[in-house]
């Protein structure tokens, strides 16, 4: 068993890539955070809620971790927040990551939701991410 979790370890290399990654850090710097920043003016991404189950065999541990990855903007439509998303997941794309202690052998997009909070005044476009890991 891994001595990282490995819901740990995808937040980890999900936010490597998001925060050395050009197209993203001119859309929000590297303002890539595990929960919405006290204080901190939008736009951000949101390393979300996450889920892991279990997904191994007996010849290999494995899990599946569904990770919401969401962008925050002061918008009140959704075009700023899709854009932030888009660059964020073509980054994610653009060659395997590195997990710590794991091997990724997928990682897909499941759905993409577009929200705007009146109350708040903020718009949040939410890609919920699904990674199959094994664990080295």
């Amino acid at each position: 068993m891994s001595a990282i979790h490995p819901v740990h370890a995808l937040k980890a290399a999900v936010r490597t890539r998001l925060t050395t990654n050009s197209a993203v850090t001119a859309l929000i710097d590297t303002a890539v955070h595990d929960a919405p920043p006290r204080g901190a003016e939008p736009p951000f991404l949101i390393l979300g809620d996450s889920q892991l189950r279990e997904n191994g065999t007996n010849e290999a541990e494995a899990v599946v971790v569904d990770l919401d990855l969401v962008a925050v903007t002061r918008e009140r439509g959704s075009a700023e927040a899709l854009a932030i998303l888009h660059a964020a997941q073509v980054a994610i794309g653009a060659s395997p990551l590195a997990v710590a202690e794991h091997r990724l052998s997928l990682i897909l997009i499941r759905e993409t939701l577009v929200r705007h909070d009146e109350a708040r005044a903020l718009t949040r476009a939410t890609a919920r991410l699904r990674a199959f890991l094994h664990i080295l």
